[in-house]
């Protein structure tokens, strides 16, 4: 039987030639961390020192490795969590965003659609999705925001507009339609669901943005990262294997580093570590406004090792 392809593209997949360039990002970002294990094993390794002055047993040296485990898997399944809790609320904005287009469509007469008013409501919504993925990262492609920009002149709205003045925006359109009955009150109730929810998952987003995980924790656990990899390098050196101890102290120290690193999911450098937010606005802006807004020289990326 012969398949066809077709025209949606392939499923977003990290394909193997890419892992290099997962590798290099996260050694750019671990640098200051892998620079200290190359300044420490070059101290360490040549000087002759009496290890047993520095050196605890194997007993606490494997005691202190299961307990670095499992802070170590603690802390990375807490940052998935919070990655993947973001990506499901900004899931969220866009199946609101949707329902929000094809609520008015339901709920108004073909004329109505067609107005100018409706068009500014549904352009509105799209504002209101570029806006949060700004404010989230507090950074944004330079042809991305003149687009932003173009799209708030075209709704009369001042540059300066934040997510929540869009929003109130959106609440008074709402009370327009209802006042001067558009829509039924069953209508209203309905299009002020779609607001809720969309308010909602805003601020669980801004929730995951500005609550890191406790920093004492997060200085607990970098900190017996560095206490063990130390002892496993002290312990392989006294065994004649002192590259052994430095492969594994990499290793422990680039697993917590992940973590770290996951844990913000709207990263500014558009890696591997952050989220498509800019790739996610732009299918929104189709779903609703279909080839209407000029990205400039942005094109968005189904390669998850290149997100924005």
């Amino acid at each position: 039987m012969a398949f066809k392809t077709g025209s949606y593209g392939d499923p977003a997949a990290t394909n193997q030639r890419d892992y290099w360039r997962v590798a290099f990002q996260l050694v750019k970002r671990a640098k200051f961390d892998l620079g200290m294990l190359v300044l420490m094993s070059a101290v360490l390794i040549p000087l002759d020192i009496h290890l047993k002055d520095w050196l605890l047993s194997t007993k606490a040296v494997a005691v202190l490795g299961i307990a670095m485990s499992i802070f170590i898997g603690f802390r990375n399944t807490q940052a998935i969590s919070r990655w993947w809790e973001a990506r499901t609320l900004w899931g969220s904005v866009v199946n609101k965003s949707r329902c929000w287009a094809d609520g008015l469509r339901g709920l108004l007469s073909k004329q109505q659609w067609q107005s100018a008013r409706t068009q500014h409501l549904v352009q509105l919504q799209v504002a209101i999705a570029w806006q949060l993925n700004f404010e989230l990262r507090n950074f944004w492609h330079p042809d991305l925001q003149l687009m932003r920009q173009q799209l708030l002149h075209q709704l009369a709205l001042p540059v300066n507009s934040t997510v929540r003045s869009l929003s109130a925006q959106r609440a008074m359109a709402i009370q327009k339609l209802a006042e001067e009955q558009w829509i039924s009150e069953r209508g209203r109730i309905h299009l002020l669901e779609i607001s809720d929810a969309m308010t909602d998952a805003v601020g669980g987003l801004e929730r995951i943005r500005n609550t890191p995980i406790p920093p004492p924790y997060d200085l607990f656990v970098r900190v017996i990262n560095w206490v063990f990899g130390t002892q496993l390098l002290l312990s392989f050196e006294s065994q004649g294997s002192p590259i052994t101890g430095i492969l594994l102290f990499f290793g422990f120290l680039i697993a917590e580093r992940i973590g770290a690193y996951v844990e913000g999911p709207f990263d500014q450098d558009g890696s591997s570590f952050s989220m498509p937010l800019n790739t996610i606005c732009v299918g929104i802006s189709e779903d609703l406004m279909p080839s209407e807004l000029d990205y400039g020289r942005y094109r968005p990326s189904r390669n998850p090792v290149f997100w924005d």
